[in-house]
């Protein structure tokens, strides 16, 4: 953000954990309870990991933390909108899927990469079928 010049303050908070395990943090929750108790009225919630809208920014960033951040005095809170179908995100993802065409690979290499811990069955099965799938891509070539 700074290399084009933002300045507005700007925290990169977690959400969602699942589990008994520690999760990243800090959390969105307590960021925004803390914003609200340092007598912050206005949050803008920038979901950077969300290609798109869907229940878990429709209802816990937008609903459930709406509400905590009422609580907590923030009078102004709203989430930014998801790349959604924006036309050159649209364009980005095309770009992405015709380079992999062309490349005779179908999926990220990444996806190839071993696990770091045990591979699990599905993930077995999933490897299974991008490697046949990209077989059969090369064979079309």
């Amino acid at each position: 953000l700074r290399r084009r010049g933002v300045t507005n303050p700007y925290r990169l908070t977690w959400q969602s954990a699942v589990g008994p395990q520690r999760w990243l943090g800090p959390q969105t929750e307590a960021a925004i309870k803390s914003y609200g108790a340092r007598g912050i009225t206005a949050l803008v919630a920038v979901p950077i990991a969300f290609t798109s809208d869907h229940i878990e920014t429709l209802y816990e960033l937008d609903i459930e933390y709406g509400e905590v951040a009422a609580e907590a005095g923030i009078t102004h809170y709203m989430r930014a909108e998801a790349l959604n179908d924006y036309p050159p995100f649209i364009a980005a993802l095309a770009s992405i899927v015709h380079e992999h065409i062309a490349d005779g690979f179908p999926a990220s290499t990444q996806l190839m990469l071993p696990d770091p811990g045990p591979e699990s069955p599905q993930t077995a099965l999933t490897r299974q079928w991008i490697a046949a799938q990209a077989a059969l891509i090369k064979g079309c070539a």
